[in-house]
């Protein structure tokens, strides 16, 4: 069993990592409500923040980078970093026949399954003929879905004819095998089938929201960027002016303002620290039975591309946004790394002590037997150097 858990500082100067809203020509930094203590006593300041959402879809963008480069498997719309998932059946849809293995599994019985998907059309196609305003379009769309479903029983590659049709073959698969149940998925087939044909949702988690629900948590865990505690008083958020400007031809009126438009980002200063997790143990194993569901070097290759992306977004500082015109000055200044056999969360990197506090923690720990590594990039070692320490432990342990 392997957890890791990586606490990070780093400075940023005028950056606009996390806007949440505009207003006219105004775009707002994220802030939130902050605990700090002044004089004895406990109050509350607003700093700006970055949300766990924001960094959570930056990792992932560099793992879908990640597990492209040592071939596994993306879906279609994590490939363009929407990462909404298999949130019902549409979505779910076009994993049933992306790989050989699955469509099989799924797609056993094709007489039976397309005799009950033609009939539940054809009463469709019926009901909506008769209707008071029969719907042209709609009329359409269901003998689409008879003619290619028809084509789906008498091909010879039905799999491949699905592929070519992938649009019409989800809304088909989606509308009328699944949700009317010609296609019988129990949960644990359902998160069988996702996690087989997606690293992202294998390692990101999903909510299939349709019938029945299936739910999977996240391997990896992220907290909001927040300002150090001890300097968060000097953390500010500040509007700056901008403007662009237009060419005037000789015609134009002097001063004419549709020449011109002036808008304000407001941006972020501070020195912040947040959490990362990542729970090895969880990559490639079912949820609802806690039994693995791909073979052991499918779920090391998974295991890696997960490391790889952390050092990546780390070492590259690509999260959160604006960063062609707002790319942070500063950098990362710390990094604490701790790997265990079991769950364990280095100190938040937002107090001053979390080195010390989190090799006290870890000593207990050894007390009780448990092995770990803790490794830290404070002055002359680099972020990249202790995060290399941690993913050769891992390979050494044999996690990947």
């Amino acid at each position: 069993m392997m957890f890791l858990s990586v606490g990070v500082r780093f400075e940023a100067n005028v950056e606009a990592l996390n806007m949440v809203e505009t207003a006219g020509n105004y775009g707002k930094h994220r802030r939130v409500p902050y605990l700090v203590e002044e004089d004895g006593k406990l109050k509350t300041v607003y700093v700006p923040a970055l949300s766990g959402e924001s960094l959570a879809h930056a990792y992932q963008e560099h793992l879908v980078m990640e597990a492209l480069s040592l071939n596994l498997p993306v879906c279609e719309d994590c490939k363009r970093h929407e990462f909404y998932k298999s949130m019902d059946e549409i979505h779910l849809a076009p994993k049933l026949f992306l790989s050989d293995t699955v469509f099989e599994e799924v797609f056993q019985d094709i007489p039976s399954i397309t005799t009950g998907t033609l009939k539940l059309l054809e009463e469709e196609l019926q009901k909506v003929k008769k209707g008071k305003n029969p719907k042209e379009e709609r009329i359409k769309q269901l003998e689409k879905y008879i003619e290619l479903i028809r084509n789906f029983r008498e091909s010879s590659n039905p799999r491949d004819l699905f592929v070519q049709n992938k649009s019409l073959a989800a809304q088909l698969v989606g509308d009328f095998m699944i949700k009317k149940k010609v296609l019988d998925l129990s949960p644990y087939k359902i998160e069988e089938i996702i996690i087989k044909n997606c690293v992202i949702e294998d390692i990101g988690g999903f909510m299939y929201a349709a019938s029945p629900p299936v739910r999977r948590s996240s391997a990896f865990q992220v907290s909001y960027a927040l300002p150090v505690k001890s300097v968060a008083l000097f953390a500010t958020s500040e509007p700056q002016l901008h403007a662009r400007h237009a060419q005037m031809d000789a015609s134009s009126k002097k001063g004419n303002a549709s020449e011109q438009m002036i808008y304000y980002v407001e941006t972020g200063t501070a020195l912040y620290g947040f959490t990362f997790n990542l729970d090895l143990n969880a990559i490639g194993v079912s949820a609802i039975t806690s039994e693995s569901i791909l073979d052991k070097d499918e779920i090391k290759s998974r295991r890696e591309a997960a490391l790889k992306a952390l050092f990546r977004m780390l070492s590259s500082a690509q999260f959160g946004a604006k960063l062609s015109r707002f790319f942070p000055v500063g950098g990362i200044t710390e990094v604490a790394v701790a790997v265990t056999e079991h769950p364990f969360v280095v100190t938040s990197p937002i107090y001053d002590d979390y080195i010390a506090r989190t090799e006290k923690r870890l000593k207990v720990l050894k007390s009780l037997g448990e092995k770990y590594l803790f490794t830290v990039a404070t002055g002359e070692k680099v972020p990249e150097e202790a995060l290399n320490e941690a993913m050769n432990y891992l390979r050494e342990q044999g996690a990947f």
